[in-house]
């Protein structure tokens, strides 16, 4: 199931760096940075300052690298346990996945993948494209539409942090935010509008109001100025690589100047006189020390790491967002079980449909090999802020209810020819409002302990993208 490289830690021998006939105390092996945590935003970091240059250390307790990102090939099916795929949003991220030897294996999403579907009234309806789609689109009404036009004449908002189902009810209407918006937030987050933050949550949604005052007037204003300055914004782009999400994590943890442990656990965490990390791992005579230690772990690993007592103190202090419990099902049919053409990139349901189900992406129509020849593969989401009990059935039930609400929207006919199921206890990290609070208290801790530093989807975004774009901007590699 692991498909990542083997581990790449390569240390002096221990006659030669740290013992000795006169000195049989182990002395511990220097690096630059110490990371702890192996999943995507620990190996982006890990990878990062490799290329500038520094001698880094990653530990994961796993035996698998990647995180929630892990895929795998079965009966001719190719499933991923997490995330499905990976939107590139910006020139950085697309440059850095072709420098870190991807490009070959990347494969770009179907076209046929920009079309989306939402359910209302227990219909599949396809999202607007177009402005000519959105005047057509029996998703709204004619009144719902020309509510719509008054966008650019509504004021910013004054407060600090606003929920999305504020911000959109307020901005756009009612009818956007629960057959648009709340889909959105369940396809993103498997979250709930009226408590996530649009601030943190949507930050460039939250700064196209504050900067310009309308998010219509805003989105003009600054195509116009981005024209006038010759700057062309990048198209984000819909990606996956050959054999799955997984190629990506096996790169990461190819560096130069990179050592990776795998299946290591950790004895102790202090400091030295000088301010050093020291890490002590489990079955090693000896331990690491670096300048930098940088914690990558899930944020309910902290209690659980063996350090000082007075680091131990300021992380309990930390108040550690809601990640709800997530089932992944990918399900595989024989193409003339469904009738449905899966024409598009997959469908949402909107909280106001009840459905069992958040959603799922028609994986074999988004990306070549993921099912074989004559058969259809499915990956289904289900749990999330709002449904978290149907996330947590058994395989079998969670088979039977996803297939019985999919059956009248795809035209299912009998049970699937493949199922896998992952399960995640904690998914997501919620970005709700007063995420604020949550950030300062990280900030607050890595203050008062020199060259730690708290990172991870919690922070900066919880997607592929965002993981990876926040490694290149605390490595420097962007602004």
């Amino acid at each position: 199931m692991d498909t990542c490289s083997p581990a790449r830690a390569v240390m002096p021998k221990q006659s030669e760096a740290f013992m000795s006939d006169t000195n049989p105390t182990p002395v511990p092996v220097p690096f630059d940075t110490i990371v702890i945590g192996g999943g995507i935003s620990g190996l982006a970091i890990a990878h990062t300052l490799s290329r500038k240059g520094k001698k880094v250390h990653l530990i994961e307790k796993s035996d698998r690298l990647g995180g929630a990102v892990h895929s795998e090939r079965r009966e001719g099916f190719l499933c991923e346990a997490g995330p499905n795929s990976m939107l590139v949003k910006s020139e950085s991220v697309w440059n850095f996945i072709h420098e870190i030897g991807l490009e070959d294996t990347l494969v770009l999403a179907n076209e046929i993948s920009n079309n989306r579907f939402l359910v209302k009234d227990g219909q599949l309806v396809a999202l607007p494209q177009s402005l000519g789609g959105g005047v057509t689109t029996p998703l709204y009404s004619f009144p719902e539409k020309l509510r719509l036009l008054a966008e650019p004449f509504i004021g910013s908002s004054k407060l600090e942090d606003e929920s999305v189902t504020s911000f959109v009810s307020r901005r756009m209407g009612k009818a956007f935010l629960e057959y648009g918006i709340s889909a959105l937030v369940s396809g993103i987050y498997a979250g709930d509008p009226d408590a996530l933050s649009l601030r943190h949550a949507f930050p460039k949604v939250w700064n196209l109001e504050q900067g310009y005052g309308s998010l219509i007037g805003g989105a003009i204003k600054l195509k116009f100025e981005r024209k006038k300055q010759g700057i062309t914004p990048f198209k984000s782009k819909m990606i996956s690589f050959k054999d799955g999400l997984q190629e990506l994590a096996t790169a990461l943890a190819d560096a130069p100047g990179l050592a990776v442990s795998k299946g290591t656990g950790l004895d102790s965490i202090k400091r030295d006189a000088d301010g050093n990390w020291i890490v002590a791992m489990e079955g090693h005579s000896h331990g690491i020390i670096a300048k930098d230690l940088i914690l990558t772990t899930p944020l309910d690993a902290y209690e659980h790491l063996p350090v000082e007592d007075d680091l131990r103190e300021q992380l309990a202090k930390i108040d550690i967002p809601g990640h709800p419990p997530l089932s992944t099902l990918v399900l595989g049919f024989d193409r003339d079980q469904v009738s449905h053409p899966l024409d598009g990139f997959g469908v949402l349901c909107p909280r106001m449909e009840k459905r069992f189900g958040l959603g799922a992406i028609f994986s074999s129509t988004l990306f070549p090999d993921r099912a074989p020849d004559g058969k259809v593969s499915l990956m289904c989401f289900i749990g999330g802020v709002q449904q978290p009990e149907n996330g947590e059935l058994p395989t079998d039930k969670l088979v039977e209810e996803t297939v019985k609400d999919l059956k009248p929207l795809l035209g299912l006919q009998g049970d699937p020819c493949f199922v896998s199921h992952s399960f995640w206890p904690r998914a997501i990290p919620q970005y709700n409002v007063g995420h604020q609070f949550f950030i300062d208290s990280l900030t607050a801790v890595e203050d008062k302990f020199t060259g730690l530093h708290l990172l991870g989807n919690f922070r900066g975004g919880p997607g592929l993208n965002d993981c990876i774009e926040s490694a290149l901007r605390f490595a420097g590699y962007i602004e």
